[in-house]
């Protein structure tokens, strides 16, 4: 099951950063994707990691909080 996360971020500075991200062909959802990857692998332990990996319960695929 995937959630959805909604941010407040100003405006101008979105699309100032969507215009510099696209120069690098890449987009505030890939990144923030990326992010969120990360921080996943720092904050959860490899033992959680791993049995939701074994478990098969949303362990590898993308998610939305």
């Amino acid at each position: 099951m995937n959630k959805t996360i909604t941010l407040e971020f100003p405006e101008k500075k979105l699309e100032a950063l969507s215009h510099f991200l696209k120069k690098k062909d890449t987009t505030i959802n890939t990144e923030l994707d990326y992010a969120l990857a990360r921080l996943y692998e720092k904050t959860v332990p490899p033992t959680v990691r791993e049995f939701l990996e074994d478990t098969g319960s949303d362990g590898d695929s993308p998610q939305n909080f």
